[in-house]
């Protein structure tokens, strides 16, 4: 009976322990990610967003006055999804910050906040306009389940390229240079 116990005690232990081991290595892995994310040539870690085609679609801004996507039909088109409640968000906001300047000619950047209030230190903390999108309608016409979400539209009002997640400084620069090459 004693021996029968202490096997058992054994087993609870080693069970333990490689417990304790294996969240300990699931934590290391994730710090690893995120500092291999930042990174300014680090993979891309977006996914295709299925069947989006161009749709006119109603935003708003922080005075919750009406804007439709038709309005910038002079120039192709950025939209971004976002919440800045999502770190990826805020991640990839940044990433379009950092590059607006040498695309804001060429290039409408449009930021759609999809949290259900206005967040008046947003506008505070970024150069590019917010606008939201309090009824979630803009995202569902293009099929945007998960944020950060990036909608290209070329000149022709056509959906040239649509992706969600986390997407590197690279991939970024090559599909803004894409869209005015098509442009």
């Amino acid at each position: 009976m004693k021996k029968n116990t202490v096997i058992l005690v054994g087993v609870i232990i080693f069970f333990i322990i490689s417990l304790i081991f294996f969240i300990f290595a699931m934590k290391l892995s994730k710090k690893e990610n995120i500092s291999q994310e930042d990174l300014p040539y680090a993979e891309s870690q977006t996914k295709d967003i299925e069947n989006v085609n161009y749709t006119d679609i109603t935003i708003y801004d922080e005075n919750d006055n009406e804007t439709q996507l038709s309005e910038f039909k002079d120039m192709p088109v950025m939209l971004l999804f976002f919440n800045k409640e999502n770190e990826d968000s805020m991640k990839v906001l940044k990433k379009v910050e950092d590059v607006y300047k040498n695309f804001e000619d060429k290039i409408k950047f449009i930021m759609i906040n999809t949290a259900e209030e206005v967040d008046s230190t947003l506008k505070d903390e970024h150069k590019i306009k917010i606008y939201y999108d309090f009824y979630k309608a803009a995202a569902r016409s293009y099929n945007v389940n998960e944020v950060p979400s990036m909608i290209f539209i070329n000149k022709d009002n056509e959906v040239f390229n649509a992706k969600s997640g986390l997407i590197s400084s690279d991939a970024l620069d090559a599909n803004l240079n894409i869209l005015i090459e098509n442009y």
